[in-house]
């Protein structure tokens, strides 16, 4: 259904307006197009497995998103339970906004006629986009990024980028503070000034903001407890982010429980072309092979050269440090099974005859090492979770290669550009996945 839904968006995107209204008599006579099979029927399986793939794609962006900021580490620990637990003693205490960080500021009106497109964010006041109505070229006071926005409504919000604001922001100056400790403070603003006491008919300004009294945790000189703030603030940011990630999970677990049971039913091959009707005539859908399996014949004689053209080796990868760390010290090289993309499921009679593994690292494909394959065996995700495995998305099912450090020169491998030809010959091969290689 969301597959159909997007696609009726699609179709209906620009035609319609609140002079041209679409009324129920007339979505009898629009088309659209739906990928079918061979048997010319609408292909649903197709459909859910894309849709499941688009999201294992985004689930994967989320997790180099962590990593990339090392928000990765949201498991609370027993410092952050303690927290947790004396959040219920601290002592509060009101405080002023002008004597805690100076007057505040008013932005300046730029008319959306005015405005030049740029980089540089413009905050107005509202909701959608976190109030940013514009990404704008003109030469506009430019406030710090740590600061804290509170909008015509009484509405606040912590900024951590550098950006212009409207007649109808009001600027509080938290820049000084710590990053945790500023979005306390931010939250603060916005419990007390967003009760519904500002509105189109008495707008929220600097004046405002100067004359807020807002409450927050003190120390026994009775001045603010930053670090009290910034401790709560961390562990505040580990539960969400772990409640996004169990949500995410959960999504995926989901939609892969769905297509294991269409799949059940009825058995497709994805590689197939799938044909999808249009208003303009037929187009060709062609769908990813979840597996890359080549012949060693693909490759420039100087490589097979070097393997000797007789062994069946795989060639991966590993994603960041954590996960190379991970498999040196394991031993262990796991690649994925099942009905998902990247899985090797199909390629199952290959295992017996891998002997070699060649590894390298996504953000540096020259840095190649070796290992003898020693033997492999099917894991679960809980044998993996046991076993630290630096992924916050486990799948239910690998195959794993008891692997041994091999001390081989790869360089002629290196010279050759062997990562780079295999993403000659795929272009998928730069995201990383794993390649088995045979006579």
């Amino acid at each position: 259904m969301l597959f159909i839904s997007a696609i009726i968006g699609k179709s209906l995107d620009g035609k319609y307006s609140y002079g041209n209204k679409l009324r129920s008599s007339q979505s009898h006579d629009f088309k659209i197009s739906l990928p079918i099979n061979s048997d010319g029927e609408i292909d649903f399986v197709f459909m859910e497995n894309f849709l499941r793939e688009l999201e294992e794609s985004r689930l994967r962006e989320l997790e180099a998103y962590l990593l990339a900021t090392g928000l990765n580490d949201y498991v609370l620990n027993e410092d952050d339970y303690e927290v947790l637990d004396n959040f219920h003693n601290w002592q509060w205490q009101e405080f002023n906004i002008e004597k805690l960080f100076g007057k505040s500021t008013r932005g300046k009106r730029l008319k959306g006629d005015d405005r030049i497109p740029g980089s540089l964010p413009f905050v107005t006041a509202g909701e959608a986009e976190t109030g940013i109505s514009a990404f704008i070229g003109n030469q506009v006071d430019v406030f710090s990024n740590n600061t804290t926005t509170i909008d015509m409504f009484g509405s606040a919000k912590y900024r951590n980028y550098d950006y212009g604001a409207d007649d109808h922001i009001a600027v509080v100056h938290t820049e000084k503070l710590p990053k945790h400790a500023a979005i306390f403070v931010t939250t603060a603003c916005h419990k007390v000034a967003h009760n519904g006491q500002f509105d189109y008919g008495h707008n929220f300004y600097a004046k405002d903001a100067d004359a807020l009294n807002i409450s927050l945790p003190c120390n026994v000189a009775g001045e603010p407890d930053l670090s009290a703030m910034e401790k709560l603030m961390s562990v505040v940011e580990k539960i969400v982010i772990a409640n996004v990630v169990k949500y995410a999970t959960l999504r995926l677990d989901a939609a892969h429980s769905i297509v294991e049971q269409s799949e059940k039913a009825r058995i497709i091959d994805l590689r197939t072309k799938v044909v999808a009707y249009s208003e303009n005539g037929n187009e060709l859908m062609q769908a990813a092979e979840p597996f890359e399996c080549y012949k060693w014949n693909r490759f420039d004689q100087a490589i097979i050269n070097f393997f000797g053209g007789d062994k069946t080796i795989l060639i991966g990868c590993t994603k960041d440090k954590r996960q190379r760390e991970w498999v040196l010290d394991h031993n262990i090289y796991n690649v994925r099974l099942g009905r998902t993309k990247g899985s090797v499921e199909e390629h199952r009679d290959m295992f017996d005859r891998t002997s070699l593994l060649v590894l390298y690292e996504l953000e540096k494909p020259e840095r190649l090492t070796a290992f003898k394959v020693v033997g492999h065996q099917q894991m679960d995700n809980d044998e993996l979770k046991a076993m630290s495995y630096p992924s916050w998305y486990i799948r239910k099912s690998y195959e794993t290669f008891n692997i041994t450090p091999l001390d081989m020169d790869l360089s002629p491998l290196v010279n050759q550009c062997l990562i780079k030809k295999l993403i000659e010959i795929n272009h998928e091969n730069e995201k990383g996945t794993p390649v088995f290689i045979e006579p």
